[in-house]
C-alpha cells in the first residue's frame, strides 16, 4: 500500500509542458461527443472520415509544429482586464509581455465557428476548424490559461514536496485531475456527464463572450487556494488535493457541455447557434 501511494504522489507532481493533458483534453471531448444531437454527430462524423471528436481533442498541440499550423501555439489562453471582460486583439497583441500578446485563444475560436457559419469550406478546412473548436474551448476552461495582466507573478507559485520545487501553474494544467484518476474518457462521461437538461441549458446559456467572463473571474480564487512556498507532506498533499478535485471536476463537465453546444448550433439544423458576444 505504501509503495501505492508514493506512485500516486509521484503522478501527482509530473510537471505538464502545456496545458489540460491529453487525458482531461480527451474526456472533455467525450461528454461533449456524449451530448451532441444525433444529426449533429452525424454531420461531424462525416466531416471528421467517419471519427468522434475525441480523435481531434489533443490534435492541435500535435499539429503546432506542422508548417501551416505553427499560429495554433497561441491559441490556448485568453488575456482579460480587471473587470474579467477579454483584452481586444489589438491590446494584447501590444502588450509588452509575451504571455499576453500570445493569448489569442478567444479570437481564434470565434473565426473558427464564423468559418463554419460562412460556410464554403473545403472537407479539410471544415475538419480543421471542428478540430479547433473542441480544442480551444477545452483550453478556455483551463483556470491558467486565464492571463491576467496585472498580476502575472501569481503564475510563479510554487510549492514543495520532497524537497522538490513544483509549479502551481503545472499542478493545475496537467495533475489537478489526471494525477490521481487516471480516468480514460469514457470514465469521464460515466463519472462526470451527470447534469441535468435544466442544468446544462444554464451552463451552456449566454454568449461565448458571457462564458469568458465568468470563467475569468470564478478562476482567480484558484490562486487564493494555496500559499506560494508551502512545503507538503505526504498526507497534507493529499487532504490538499482533496479541495481541488471538485472544482477542477466541475470546470471538465462544463467545458464539455459548452463545446457540446456551440457544435450542436453548427451542425444540428434544429439548434441555434450560440452567439459569440
Amino acid at each position: 500500500m505504501k509503495k501505492f501511494i508514493t506512485i500516486i504522489v509521484a503522478l501527482l507532481t509530473i510537471q505538464s509542458v502545456s496545458a489540460w493533458s491529453r487525458a482531461i483534453h480527451a474526456g472533455i471531448a467525450a461528454i461533449a461527443d456524449a451530448n451532441l444531437t444525433e444529426q449533429a454527430k452525424e454531420n461531424i462524423r462525416q466531416a471528421l472520415d467517419g471519427r468522434n471528436i475525441v480523435y481531434s481533442a489533443h490534435w492541435m498541440y500535435d499539429m503546432e509544429k506542422t508548417k501551416g499550423y505553427e499560429q495554433t501555439k497561441n491559441w490556448r489562453s485568453v488575456a482579460v482586464a480587471k473587470n474579467n471582460k477579454p483584452l481586444n486583439a489589438k491590446k494584447s497583441l501590444n502588450h509588452k509581455e509575451d504571455i499576453v500578446r500570445r493569448a489569442q485563444g478567444l479570437e481564434a475560436l470565434c473565426a473558427a465557428i464564423n468559418a463554419i457559419e460562412a460556410g464554403g469550406l473545403t472537407k479539410e478546412q471544415l475538419a480543421d476548424n471542428i478540430r479547433y473548436i473542441v480544442t480551444i474551448v477545452a483550453d478556455l476552461h483551463c483556470p491558467t490559461h486565464y492571463i491576467y495582466p496585472e498580476a502575472l507573478s501569481q503564475r510563479k507559485m510554487h510549492y514543495y514536496y520532497n524537497d522538490k520545487k513544483y509549479s502551481y501553474v503545472g499542478y493545475w494544467e496537467n495533475n489537478s485531475i489526471a494525477g490521481t484518476f487516471n480516468w480514460k474518457s469514457n470514465e469521464f462521461v460515466h463519472i462526470l456527464n451527470r447534469k441535468s437538461p435544466e442544468k446544462i441549458a444554464e451552463i451552456t446559456s449566454g454568449s461565448i463572450t458571457s462564458w469568458i467572463i465568468k470563467n475569468a473571474a470564478e478562476y482567480r480564487n484558484i490562486y487564493t487556494l494555496l500559499e506560494s512556498g508551502t512545503t507538503f507532506t505526504q498526507s497534507k498533499l493529499r487532504l490538499w488535493q482533496n479541495t481541488i478535485y471538485p472544482i477542477s471536476t466541475e470546470i471538465v463537465a462544463v467545458a464539455g457541455y459548452r463545446t457540446a453546444a456551440i457544435l450542436n448550433g453548427l451542425f444540428d439544423s434544429n439548434v441555434e447557434n450560440v452567439k459569440i458576444k
